[in-house]
């Protein structure tokens, strides 16, 4: 039952119709408007004369709900060393607050670029239109905000939060702002969580408790985000010392990204969810003191999406310790009774630590198991319910298993404080060092504390008590510890099982005093208890290595790409599928091979080589403009210009370049990039995702006395015509992903001191 309301408070709520009341959020307006603006379904890159199209559509959607648009045009630079000229999109609502000093503002953000890929109805097409129809809701909204409100709909997102760079660094409303509502996507559908704060959360998480109808939050996101390799405009924002809320979905990530991120596959009850969210948050920071929010970070949760709770994380540890401390009292208390051996609570205590790690290994050696007789072989499959069952039912078994094994020797007793202490210490833990986390552990811990009391500490004790002890606080644990697990699949995929499993089988160990009794239990029905979960793994398994890895609708990525190097003049194509494995009809479609030392020296994907004609495509050019020395170093004024008109273009410097002092048109681009040449076999790259015509300048310092060789290369997102073969090889289990199928031109340059 627990696990049933956990999935229907992660269900988005039914979306709005064309009539609802004019201050509410509905997702059916939003849809018309995105359909104004998206309905072609053609991607739309930072620079394409696609994205000036869709840029022109919201503008004329913002002039047509009342409000007067701006065009921010700037040049940006990321931190991952991309740069472009963008041109963000701005309108303002007016506050009712009399300002005397400096006015300050709320901002609620999305972005309207796509990758080249797909055309990004829902990363970040939903997002426009929630923006939209909120900004129209606002007009109708009565009494109005206290604050005004900025909507910024960025540009160049995709290509390195370049939009959102832009408007902080140079745009005149920014130092107004406050605080942000940031709506983004990372699939096609599930409910709108809010994965991520400010640093002063506890201030937001209290407003957006009491203002969302329909919360789906926990501070494991924000805790678990903070260590991922991600980043929306929030990052952005909150560099710029925003606060606020960060919201976005990520259902069906097999979408994300492909060219099935379409208008077909957008969710309207995710999009009511988002909208809805968008609403609220907004509403909820423009009427409140944005002057100097407390900065305090927060603990907090939903319960099935209705109810939030949440707590200052300072005051966490303290819960912990007087939770534990409890519970070692009333463990002392009954080893003085003599109602529990200090060998039973030793056994129930090792029995908790084996569950936990027998759970790990196993499901290690599932997923080892399944991958080698090929199941599952990329992160997301077409049907992943198999796998997530395996991955659940061995948690259950291995609980179930252990917990009849040392029942012999620890007793209801033994298992019941040899579980609570176990978990009470992984609560001190948390509390200490990962407070975001605690929840999940110190709230059971605290059921359980205050549960068994009566059953503990009392001087007789009825049938009923000892169970509800142990009932009560596994209840506490499921609802806490399911919605998050239940998401850990569709925000990991395949790499997460074993977390999948160690996770589940941790909610599940208050079973084990209620299994003392199992022994007991006579023939095939106490076996069942056993074998139902073992069995149940063994045949999801079977299913998840047979059942078929792709589909049209869940499509392996698979990108293509035309290289010639201009040096030799030999042309490639290249193959990158994401499983490592070369679709059959593609691998018949020409002599390829697994790629090599003649592949690109920065790509550490697996892709496959065949040879191909060597076309008349001019070469990028990299001029050395200016040079000269200073402290031992040689500083460099260059050139990087595609000959070709390709919309993207770059220089890349070898791992042992010790490039410093990057300038692109005069912006500086951060000094280490270290996250991204983890991803580019160590070397570094500098990029202009928008490439104009004349190229653009490129500063840099070498060591001085070094010859570097560089890599320089443009690209254009279509493969050339001799190509078609190739794309009707690709079957429609295969799709391309992220920048697509591209043709890439390089040339080395050799900078000699």
């Amino acid at each position: 039952m627990i696990f049933a309301l956990s999935l229907e408070g992660l269900r988005p709520p039914a979306p709005k119709p064309l009539n609802a009341p004019a201050a509410q959020f509905s997702a059916a307006r939003a849809l018309d408007a995105l359909r104004r603006i998206l309905g072609n379904d053609v991607p739309h890159p930072v620079g394409s004369a696609a994205n000036d199209a869709v840029r022109d559509r919201v503008v004329a959607e913002l002039a047509r709900i009342g409000y007067q648009p701006q065009i921010q045009t700037a040049f940006a630079c990321s931190d991952f060393g991309e740069c472009g000229t963008v041109n963000n999109i701005l309108a303002r609502l007016d506050g009712t607050e009399d300002v005397t000093g400096p006015p300050v503002a709320v901002l609620l953000a999305s972005h309207y670029d796509s990758v080249p890929a797909g055309p990004g109805d829902s990363d970040d097409g939903t997002g426009v239109a929630a923006v939209l129809e909120t900004a129209r809701a606002l007009k109708s909204l009565s009494p109005p905000p206290r604050h005004p409100i900025i909507f910024l709909i960025d540009d160049g997102e995709e290509a390195g939060l370049l939009g959102a760079r832009a408007f902080v660094d140079s745009h005149l409303w920014a130092k107004d702002v406050r605080a942000a509502v940031n709506v983004d996507a990372r699939g096609t559908s599930g409910p709108s969580l809010m994965f991520e704060t400010g640093a002063a959360n506890e201030w937001a998480v209290h407003l957006y408790a009491r203002s969302a109808a329909h919360a789906v939050t926990s501070s494991i996101f924000y805790t678990a985000y903070q260590q991922l390799p991600n980043d929306t405009d929030f990052t952005v924002f909150k560099a710029a010392g925003y606060q606020g809320l960060n919201f976005a979905f990520v259902g069906d990530e097999v979408h994300y990204h492909t060219p099935l991120d379409n208008s077909a596959n957008v969710n309207p009850a995710t999009l009511q969810h988002q909208g809805e969210n968008a609403l609220a948050g907004v509403v909820a920071l423009a009427n409140s003191d944005l002057s100097a929010p407390p900065q305090r970070e927060a603990v907090y949760f939903d319960l099935f999406g209705r109810v939030m709770l949440h707590w200052q994380a300072r005051r966490t540890l303290r819960f912990a310790i007087l939770s534990v401390f409890l519970l070692l009292l009333q463990t002392a208390w009954m080893i003085y009774k003599k109602r529990l051996a200090l060998r039973e609570f030793s056994w129930g205590f090792f029995g908790w630590l084996m569950t936990a790690l027998v759970t790990g290994v196993l499901a290690i050696v599932l997923r080892l198991l399944i991958r080698s007789a090929g199941g599952a072989p990329v992160n997301w499959t077409a049907h992943p319910l198999p796998i997530e069952i395996a991955f659940w039912s061995l948690a259950v078994a291995v609980v179930v298993t252990l917990a009849v094994s040392f029942s012999r020797r620890a007793g209801f007793w033994g298992l019941w404080t040899g579980v609570w202490i176990g978990w009470g210490l992984l609560a001190l833990t948390f509390a200490w060092q990962v407070p975001g986390l605690s929840y999940v552990v110190l709230v059971p811990v605290g059921v359980a504390a205050l549960a068994g009391l009566p059953a503990t500490m009392g001087r007789g004790e009825s049938v009923a008590v000892p169970g509800l002890s142990a009932i009560l606080p596994l209840a506490a644990a499921g609802i806490v510890g399911f919605p998050p697990a239940v998401l850990l699949y569709e925000g990991l995929g395949n790499r997460g099982l074993p977390l999948i499993a160690l996770v589940v089988g941790l909610i599940l160990t208050p079973v084990a005093p209620l299994c003392a009794d199992l022994p007991a239990v006579a023939g095939l029905r106490g076996l069942a208890f056993i074998w139902i979960p073992i069995l149940t793994t063994a045949l999801a398994s079977f299913a998840a290595v047979v059942m078929p890895a792709y589909s049209a609708k869940a499509p392996e990525r698979v990108n293509i790409e035309y290289w010639k190097d201009a040096d030799s003049g030999r042309a490639r194509w290249i193959v990158e599928p994401d499983s490592g494995r070369l679709p059959e009809p593609i691998r018949l479609a020409a002599a390829f091979r697994r790629a090599g030392q003649d592949a690109f020296p920065w790509d550490v994907r697996p892709s496959f080589l065949a040879d191909a004609p060597s076309l008349s495509l001019s070469a990028p050019t990299f001029t050395v403009l200016e040079s000269g020395q200073t402290g031992g170093r040689r500083t460099y004024k260059t050139l990087l210009r595609s000959e070709r008109g390709a919309p993207s273009a770059a220089v890349l410097f070898p791992p042992d370049s010790d490039v410093e002092n990057v300038r692109i048109e005069g912006q500086p681009v951060a000094p280490e990039i270290p996250r991204i040449r983890r991803y580019l076999n160590g070397w570094a790259a500098y990029r202009c995702p928008a490439m104009p015509p004349s190229g653009f300048e490129i500063d840099f310092s070498l060591p001085d006395g070094k010859p570097v060789e560089v890599w320089v290369a443009d690209r254009t997102y279509e493969l050339p015509p001799d190509g078609a073969f190739l794309l009707k090889a690709r079957p429609l289990t295969a799709a391309p992903s992220q920048d697509g199928d591209v043709a890439i031109v390089t040339r080395r340059v050799e900078l000699i001191p």
